[in-house]
């Protein structure tokens, strides 16, 4: 197992609206990190709990995700730990905020922000300070941070079950030469969501028609995706797929991969850059699918597969 990096958890800040949303800080490497966590009422059990990182996008920030993926309620009724950790940005306070993947936009791609590292090293500190069930992290995020859920998922495949990226991508550039993840050492769960109508991470990849920077960066489709993780899990080639009309979304399962992992992937017909289910941060933004709600979607998978295993 790979040796966590020096951190020093400074302090609990303030409490939120509900009893059990803490801020916590702690340090990792020459900065000092954000992050909330939701304690659910099973935390009263003793029993160990799954933990589910949140990754906002790029450009938001922890509460504003909390605000508009509808995760709080999810956790207080299916008892697990919800964290969400803020990214980097100039600004004190907790908005515009990135993760680097090396090839992204944004301050912490201009400062080489080691995120995939602070993922590691925030896992290892919520296993110390809650009932954390070793076998049950996972990840999920939109965005940048959906990208994040990818390469931080592939370099700590020992510590994470599952992920679940929202219109994100596994590999990218400012070239078409492409950058992905290094291969996961262990299997890892994963369920994606992707928008046909989405500008800033187009399905088909190619170049961003939408984008924050002065120059568009170029991503791989939702599909090449998909491969990486089919290849890296050894799941089955051939997917099954799945028309849902009612749900204007098609889906693709490759099954069969080792210790009975699963690739899925959803590709929603009406939908742009959002968070299935949830609410837009900005009148201007993507509107969500009402029909998918990603949320629940994501978190039945993930108990599917431990149950299966």
């Amino acid at each position: 197992m790979k040796c966590l990096p020096t951190l020093t958890l400074l302090l609990v800040c303030a409490h939120l609206g509900h009893a059990q949303d803490l801020r916590k800080v702690l340090r990792y490497g020459n900065s000092i990190r954000s992050y909330y966590v939701h304690l659910p009422p099973a935390l009263a059990s003793k029993k160990s709990l799954p933990l589910l990182i949140l990754l906002h996008g790029g450009g938001g920030g922890a509460l504003q995700a909390l605000e508009n993926y509808p995760l709080k309620p999810l956790a207080d009724r299916e008892g697990f730990i919800l964290v969400t950790p803020n990214g980097s940005g100039a600004l004190p306070r907790e908005l515009l905020r990135t993760w680097n993947v090396g090839w992204g936009f944004g301050y912490a791609q201009r400062h080489r922000v080691d995120d995939v590292g602070f993922v590691r090293a925030l896992i290892g500190q919520l296993q110390k300070d809650y009932p954390v069930d070793s076998k049950r992290v996972y990840l999920t995020g939109l965005s940048n941070g959906a990208i994040l859920c990818h390469y931080a998922g592939a370099a700590n495949s020992d510590l994470i079950a599952g992920i679940a990226p929202v219109v994100g991508c596994a590999a990218g550039g400012e070239t078409p030469k492409l950058t992905y993840p290094p291969l996961p050492e262990h299997p890892v769960n994963v369920i994606m969501f992707n928008g046909e109508l989405d500008q800033h991470v187009p399905l088909q990849g190619g170049k961003q028609v939408l984008h924050t920077e002065k120059q568009a960066r170029y991503v791989c489709s939702a599909q090449q995706s998909a491969q990486f993780w089919v290849k890296a899990n050894g799941c089955q080639a051939e997917p099954k797929v799945e028309e849902l009309p009612d749900k204007q979304a098609t889906r693709y399962t490759w099954s069969g991969g080792k210790q009975n992992t699963r690739v899925v992937l959803w590709i929603l017909h009406n939908q742009g850059h959002a968070w299935p289910g949830g609410t837009s941060p900005r009148a201007v933004a993507d509107q969500p699918s009402p029909l998918v709600k990603a949320h629940e979607i994501l978190w039945q998978f993930f108990n599917y597969d431990r149950h299966r295993g």
